[in-house]
């Protein structure tokens, strides 16, 4: 173990050296292999204000990205990562007063054999075409989508395998295409079938109130993704997004982001509206209810606004989000965060109906010394817990408290960067709660702090 981490700290370095050296003996002009090597260390930590069990880990990754010179507009790249568990408490150990298991610092790890201290995987290899207005990449990529995405972070994100093309013929106008056949989500040490990839992280109940049994029989064969955005004016932009799960969901987006001048002041004025659509598909990946995750007969609606004001310094809004409709909305957590105004990282409102979410962040930027604070601040009014029909995970109503920063040095350790997330979630609802409705869920203090190493070379 000190050997691997001990190797995994150096590896970059004897590269940076290597590189500095080559830069010293040979012209400017680039190589056919370029690259990056980099490291993240994250450190999480969860404690509760009662009696459940705490739980902390450090985890360390280490990536190595290499891609060719291009070739009449074809290159090809890689990327493969190793993950490391340097030290954590008990994670696969149940919790004694709900016997359920850890549910964040696991994810930093492989959720489906935590017990596994050291594993790799290739997240990356794809064939790459570009031209000025049109560009493909065929194999495992990462892409970033209203719901399909890398998603908020752990060691690594989430990473997709198939087709991506992307086309803009003009300034004004930018449309793409996905089809996904395999799926690697962040926390796993594997690629599985998009109909095996729902139900790698925890199911929740279904609507009979017995626990969901979707995992392992989820029929779903591919994704497709369609996508269009369209600049009206120079701070206006649309988008139409169209996520078809096969078997299982089709979910329409629509989003208008407007940045309007305010005479005057340096500040502009920030809006935007969101409107999203979904029904459930065919059997809803299988026939039998108690194995199915989305009732075919769902049709869900989400609105959601936001309002605010930013400056080169400063940015500030306040958003609302209301989830309703006939059934749960439903996107595999396993495939990224949901795209609504009001997410706020470390949670979500997947998997519920009858929402009203109201959130408000602020930023604030120190360009001259490299740092970043930033807040968030939400309530999140969830259908009762016991309502299973409309609360998937059995959560009760909550506020959500957010306080970041960042840090890039400018004058020293190029290449760097300092992230730290301090969170808490306290219950809304009032009467006894079930322990199950409060581990992992709320009445908590959660701690994030993250390391970043980059080198590049050309």
């Amino acid at each position: 173990m000190k050997a691997f981490t001990l190797l995994i700290f150096l590896f970059p370095l004897s590269q940076y050296s290597l590189a500095q050296e080559k830069d010293s003996t040979e012209s400017n002009k680039p190589s056919f292999i370029q690259g990056s090597v980099g490291l993240r260390s994250f450190w999480m930590s969860t404690s509760y204000w009662e009696d459940f069990k705490d739980d902390y880990a450090l985890g360390q990754s280490a990536f190595i990205q290499l891609r060719t010179k291009d070739y009449k507009g074809f290159s090809l790249m890689g990327r493969y990562t190793v993950f490391g568990n340097l030290i954590s408490s008990e994670l696969t150990e149940r919790d004694p007063v709900t016997g359920n298991f850890n549910r964040y610092e696991v994810g930093l790890f492989d959720v489906n054999d935590p017990k596994d201290k050291f594993f790799g995987k290739l997240e990356e290899l794809q064939l790459r075409y570009t031209s000025k207005k049109f560009s493909a990449i065929a194999g495992r990529m990462v892409i970033n989508t209203p719901f399909v995405n890398p998603q908020d972070g752990r060691l690594s994100p989430t990473f997709v395998e198939g087709l991506s093309l992307n086309f803009k013929p003009d300034s004004k106008n930018q449309f793409s295409g996905d089809f996904i056949g395999k799926i690697s989500p962040r926390s796993t040490s594997g690629w599985y079938a998009v109909g095996e990839s729902i139900g790698v992280y925890p199911e929740g109940q279904s609507v009979l109130g017995k626990p969901s049994g979707y995992t392992g029989n989820t029929s779903s064969d591919f994704v497709t993704i369609l996508d269009w955005k369209h600049k009206v004016t120079k701070d206006m932009l649309i988008q139409i997004n169209h996520t078809y799960v096969d078997n299982i969901s089709s979910t329409l987006l629509s989003q208008a982001n407007n940045d309007w001048d305010l005479e005057g002041t340096p500040n502009k004025l920030v809006t935007g509206l969101q409107f999203i659509l979904q029904h459930g598909l065919g059997e809803g990946g299988n026939p039998d209810p108690l194995k199915q995750y989305k009732d075919p007969d769902d049709l869900n609606f989400v609105f959601s606004g936001r309002i605010g004001l930013k400056n080169p310094k400063m940015i500030w809004w306040a958003n609302y989000t209301r989830i309703d409709g006939q059934g749960r909305f439903l996107s595999p957590r396993e495939w990224g965060r949901d795209p609504f105004f009001t997410f706020i990282p470390r949670e979500r409102n997947e998997g519920y109906n009858q929402v009203d979410a109201l959130t408000t962040y602020y930023q604030r930027n120190f360009p001259k010394s490299g740092f970043q604070v930033y807040g968030y601040a939400g309530l999140h009014f969830l259908p009762e817990p016991s309502r299973v029909e409309f609360n998937k995970y059995g959560f009760p109503s909550y506020a959500q408290l957010n306080f970041g920063g960042k840090y890039i040095p400018s004058q020293w350790g190029k290449g760097l960067d300092f992230h730290m997330i301090l969170m808490s979630k306290i219950n809304l609802l009032s009467g006894e709660l079930k322990p199950q409705w409060i581990y992992n869920k709320v009445n908590m203090v959660h701690v994030n702090f993250i390391v970043n190493y980059t080198i590049q070379w050309k």
